[in-house]
C-alpha cells in the first residue's frame, strides 16, 4: 500500500512538472530555477492570486522578464530568515544556558560546603567552647563566610554578564526576524509581514465585532515608466511612494509593499468611510511629489496611484475582503486612474449581498 501511494505521488508530481514546463514554453519563459518555482506553484493552483498576477504580465504585448520574475517572486514567495544566522544564535543561546547551569551548579556546591562548615562550627560550640579555642573557631567561620561571599559576588557578576549577552542575542534574533518581514527596497513590511498582521487583525475583529478595512494601491503606468527611465529610477519611484504610505500610516495600522508596484494597508478599528479618507490623503500626497532623475536633476513629472478600499464582512475570510479591495482598485484604474474607489463607489457587492 505504501509503495502504491509513493508511485501515485511521483506520477502526480511528474504531471505537475510537465504542466509547468509546458506553460513556460508556451509563454516563452526560460527554465531558470526561480522561473520554474513560480510556474510550478502556478501549475499546482495552490497560491491565491498567482494566476491573476501572471495573466497581468502578459496583458497586451507583455513579455516575461527578470523584472517580472523578481516582482512576482517578491509578492508570492516572501523571504525567510537566514538559517545559518538563526543556527548561530541558537548555538550561542545554548552556550549561555550551559554557562548559567554550570555557574548555578558550582554555586550549589559552594553553598553545600559552606553549610557543612557551619555545621562543624555549630557542633563545636554545642560541645562547649573554652576561651583558648574561640579565636580559632571564629577565624574558621570568618574564612568560610568570606569564601562564600566571594563566590556569591562572582556568581552575581557572571549572571549579570550572561544576562547582557542573552539580551544581545535576543536583540539580534529580533533584528533577523524584522529583516525577514521587511521589504529591503522600501523599508515597509513585506508580503509575509502583511499576511501575518492581516490574520491577527481579522481574528481580533471577529472576536470584538469591530470594523476592519484594507487599502490596496497600485502605481499608475509603472511598467511604462520603468521602460522609459530604467529600473533604478523605477526603484526611486517605489521608495517615494512608500515614504508617502509611511508618512500617513501610523500607530496600530500597517503599511506594506504587497509586491512589485503594489502597496497595501491594514486598518483595524476603522470604518469604510474613514479608510477612504486615508486612501484619498495618501493619493494626494503621492500626486504632490515630483520625481527627479538623480544623475541629471531632470524632473520626470508626477507619479499617481490608484487605490481600492474594502471592509471585512461578518463571518468572511480576510482573503475575500482583499479580493474585493483588489476589484475596487481595478475599477479605479478603469475609471481613469489616480483615484480612490471603495465598495460603494465601485459598485462592488458586499459578501452578504453576493
Amino acid at each position: 500500500m505504501v509503495a502504491q501511494m509513493g508511485t501515485l505521488d511521483i506520477e502526480h508530481t511528474r504531471a505537475i512538472c510537465a504542466k509547468a514546463l509546458g506553460m513556460m514554453e508556451a509563454y516563452g519563459v526560460g527554465p531558470a530555477p526561480r522561473n520554474y518555482e513560480i510556474w510550478y506553484a502556478h501549475a499546482t493552483g495552490t497560491v491565491p492570486g498567482l494566476a491573476m498576477a501572471l495573466e497581468a504580465v502578459f496583458t497586451g504585448d507583455g513579455e516575461w522578464s527578470s523584472q517580472a520574475a523578481d516582482d512576482i517572486y517578491l509578492r508570492f514567495f516572501p523571504a525567510v530568515p537566514n538559517p545559518a544566522s538563526l543556527a548561530a544564535i541558537g548555538d550561542a543561546l545554548q552556550h549561555e544556558m550551559a554557562s548559567i547551569l554550570k555557574s548555578v551548579t558550582e554555586a550549589g556546591a559552594e553553598t553545600k560546603s559552606y553549610g557543612a562548615a557551619l555545621e562543624i562550627v555549630t557542633g563545636q560550640m554545642d560541645r562547649g567552647v573554652d576561651a583558648n579555642r574561640l579565636p580559632a573557631i571564629a577565624h574558621q567561620l570568618a574564612v568560610s563566610t568570606r569564601a562564600m561571599r566571594a563566590r556569591t559576588d562572582a556568581l552575581e557578576r557572571e549572571l549579570e554578564q550572561t544576562s547582557k549577552e542573552v539580551a544581545a542575542l535576543r536583540a539580534k534574533n529580533e533584528a533577523i526576524r524584522q529583516e525577514a518581514l521587511t521589504d529591503s527596497l522600501t523599508n515597509l513590511g513585506n508580503r509575509k509581514h502583511f499576511d501575518e498582521r492581516l490574520a491577527e487583525a481579522a481574528d481580533a475583529a471577529m472576536k470584538t465585532g469591530g470594523p476592519l478595512c484594507v487599502i490596496m494601491a497600485d502605481v499608475d503606468r509603472f511598467k511604462a515608466f520603468n521602460d522609459m527611465w530604467g529600473h533604478q529610477t523605477g526603484d526611486q519611484v517605489l521608495r517615494l511612494v512608500a515614504a508617502c504610505f509611511s508618512d500617513n500610516v501610523k500607530g496600530r495600522d500597517t503599511a506594506a509593499r504587497y509586491g512589485g508596484e503594489e502597496f497595501a494597508v491594514i486598518l483595524p478599528e476603522t470604518s469604510l468611510a474613514n479608510a477612504r479618507v486615508l486612501a484619498e490623503q495618501i493619493r494626494r500626497n503621492v500626486q504632490a511629489k515630483k520625481v527627479v532623475k538623480r544623475s541629471t536633476g531632470e524632473t520626470l513629472g508626477a507619479i499617481t496611484i490608484s487605490l481600492g478600499v474594502a471592509s471585512l464582512q461578518p463571518g468572511e475570510h480576510p482573503q475575500d475582503m482583499l479580493r474585493r479591495a483588489d476589484k475596487c482598485l481595478y475599477a479605479a484604474k478603469h475609471a481613469g486612474r489616480n483615484r480612490v474607489m471603495d465598495e460603494d463607489s465601485a459598485g462592488q457587492p458586499s459578501a452578504t449581498a453576493a
